[in-house]
């Protein structure tokens, strides 16, 4: 045996044995050596999270190409070359496991450290003859040695519980802090969907503790369809810091709303923040796009500049204007400049590129490389939403800040897509019709991803206004009846319209009863607007404003958004006492006769107390509303009252609401209505 190895195996062990040991270790662990950082040796635990066995001899690129755009293969090249040991807590990851080409999400905590190969045992004693891998000087590494701990179950189970306890909280907001009820008063929850555009946006606070900054945003749409956003920065964190904010987003939104003039608005700004000690230095990114065409005009004001990023990747920054922060400087100057096709514009306060020790060209060469990865959908692909702004945001905010930030973070992106093209349907004026127009609608709007609660409002606006023409647009019509014209179109305010016309002629209703009549009531107050027009025919004019939920906070939320499958109305009776009727899917004057069927069955005539749960329903037209009046008004002949469960959020419960039907959260609560 080679005297080196003799000495080797005398202080570490026999190499079979070592091997043996290594590769038994309930701790994954692997190593890399060499400038394309080569597996050289990984054991079983290690391949077996890996769900892979093809380590020995290829890179990190070859065996993991997926996590280049996470930051992983960068992290352990700087250890590599600089000889500096880095210990992470809880990345979020995406792999491919098990030849499967859908990427795992995983959590890991894990070591990356510095491996110096001495290359025999008496070269690696130290002065005193001891050797150590931890006495080894920084510097240049010939490879580098990982430990990994899958901790996904930890931490999914840690999120759950912060969902839950989030979930609690909303239903006790007056108890909160009230700095954070300030914050959540002064910053948008939402931006508006603009036709042409792609909006998105996340902030985040500096820390638990001063749960309300100065960082500020806004999009507001124009009167002559172009858009204004807006990314701020005031002076300080706490109560102070929010209020000059408020007090800054205020006064700019409201003059750019009604001059439409960037550079008068920032005018009044610049004299505001001259003349108020709290707004001074405040700094602002402003820029005004027409996503017809894509010209626009910038200016930032001590702010960094926006990012542009095309679909190919390539990433430009804005020639800063150089405007001095607010109420410091000359006078407020504008650059004009265009986005093509599908870019995205990225407007960002300095949290997001600046770290402590970090250079800001370094923070912002992060933010471009981040950005462009994550428009195209190669940082974490699995389960990444659909649009490109809101991908652009999540990732950005999230990769940039895992390693820590100091300041508030915030970012905006626009990205300019195709216009939604306008809607047209004409279908028979027939019950059958009210589905059919129902799905046209939402087919419609899917690509543009409105919030649920929005879809919602026009998921009953469509049921409602097509149920009163096919009910009284046509009445014993010769020839059968006529036709329903069905027009949609997304306004350049961000206002979606439905028009709703028949061909046949206006009557004044006979009978007004209060049993009737609420379809359109429930539509004029769920909507923004409802507008009637009686001109021989009808013709039903809605308009509302959709919007986009922004992330305010530190964990990632997935907006519930768009279409969800419409599900067949389902009945199932339990024994009770008492009993309880369970109701899933739609509630429209399809099904609404046999709900009062399953209704009359159940409360055996309105004799028996019953429970109707309504937690299950997607729909809750006006036919059915009427069927639960009328269903409360027989059991009152017998003292009796149903009790109706909705819990907040449903469709069902929003109804309720409207109309005045009291109903419970869940079913442990027997107030009846």
């Amino acid at each position: 045996m080679d005297p080196d190895d003799a000495e080797l195996a005398r202080r570490v062990g026999e190499a079979e044995l070592v091997r043996r040991a290594f590769e038994a270790n309930p701790v994954a662990q692997t190593a890399l050596r060499g400038s394309d950082l080569r597996f050289v040796a990984a054991n079983a635990a290690y391949r077996a999270m890996a769900g892979r066995t093809d380590f020995i001899g290829r890179t990190f690129t070859e065996v993991f190409p997926e996590v280049v755009s996470q930051q992983l293969y960068d992290l352990t090249l700087s250890v590599l070359q600089t000889g500096q040991p880095t210990v992470a807590r809880e990345w979020r990851v995406q792999i491919e496991r098990n030849g499967s080409s859908t990427p795992d999400e995983l959590y890991i905590d894990f070591t990356l450290s510095p491996w110096h190969d001495t290359g025999s045992a008496t070269d690696a004693e130290g002065p005193s003859g001891a050797t150590d891998a931890g006495d080894a000087s920084p510097g240049p590494a010939d490879g580098v040695f990982i430990v990994v701990s899958d901790v996904t179950d930890r931490v999914r189970e840690r999120l759950s519980a912060q969902t839950r306890a989030a979930e609690a909280e909303q239903r006790y907001a007056a108890a909160r802090d009230v700095v954070t009820q300030l914050q959540n008063a002064l910053l948008p929850h939402s931006v508006p969907v603009i036709d042409g555009v792609d909006l998105a946006a996340r902030y985040l606070v500096a820390s638990q503790d001063q749960a309300a900054g100065g960082d500020w945003f806004d999009a507001i749409p124009l009167a002559d369809g172009r858009l204004a956003v807006v990314v701020g920065d005031v002076v300080g964190h706490g109560v102070a810091a929010s209020a000059a904010m408020g007090q800054l987003r205020a006064v700019l939104g409201a003059v750019l709303a009604h001059t439409g003039d960037l550079v008068q608005s920032l005018d009044w700004v610049d004299g505001l923040a001259g003349s108020t000690s709290t707004l001074r230095a405040a700094t602002v990114c402003a820029v005004v796009l027409d996503p017809a065409d894509g010209r626009l005009e910038y200016a930032t004001c001590g702010h960094p500049p926006p990012l542009v990023v095309s679909p190919d990747g390539s990433t430009r920054f804005f020639t800063p204007t150089g405007g001095a922060p607010l109420g410091t400087g000359p006078e407020v100057a504008v650059r004009p400049d265009r986005l093509g096709p599908d870019d995205l514009l990225l407007l960002y306060t300095d949290g997001l590129v600046e770290q402590r020790g970090q250079p800001l060209p370094l923070g912002l060469e992060r933010l471009a490389r981040t950005a462009a990865d994550a428009l195209r959908n190669q940082v974490m692909p699995a389960h990444a939403p659909t649009s490109g702004a809101e991908r652009t945001v999540r990732d950005c905010v999230e990769l940039l800040t895992r390693n820590g930030y100091d300041d508030d973070v915030t970012a905006v992106a626009v990205q300019r897509r195709p216009r939604l093209p306008a809607l047209h349907v004409e279908l028979p004026a027939n019950l059958a019709s009210v589905s059919a127009a129902r799905s046209a609608v939402l087919d419609w709007i899917h690509e543009i991803e409105p919030e649920r609660p929005d879809t919602q409002v026009l998921e009953l606006a469509v049921t409602e206004l097509v149920a009163n023409v096919v009910e009284h647009a046509y009445p014993a019509r010769p020839d059968g009846p006529g036709p329903v014209h069905l027009d949609g179109a997304l306004l350049p305010t961000g206002e979606l319209q439905l028009v709703v016309a028949d061909d046949g002629e206006w009557r004044e209703p006979p009978d007004p009863s209060v049993s009737r009549g609420r379809g359109l009531w429930l539509v004029s107050r769920a909507a923004d607007s409802l507008e009637l027009h009686h001109d021989g025919s009808t013709r039903a004019v809605l308009r509302h404003g959709l919007s986009r939920a922004v992330a305010l906070g530190s964990a990632a939320t997935d907006a519930d958004r768009g279409r969800r499958p419409e599900s067949e109305l389902d009945l199932v009776v339990d024994a009770g006492p008492p009993r309880r009727l369970r109701v899933s899917g739609v509630l429209d004057s399809m099904t609404a006769p046999r709900f009062a069927d399953e209704l009359e069955v159940a409360s055996r005539g309105g004799v028996h107390p019953l429970t109707v749960d309504l937690s299950g329903v997607d729909l809750l037209a006006s036919a059915a509303v009427r069927v639960l009046f009328d269903l409360r008004d027989r059991m009152a002949v017998h003292d009796l009252a149903p009790t109706l469960v909705a819990p907040r959020g449903t469709p069902a419960a929003s109804v309720l609401d409207l109309v005045g039907l009291v109903h419970a959260e869940d079913e442990t609560i027997d107030d009846p209505i």
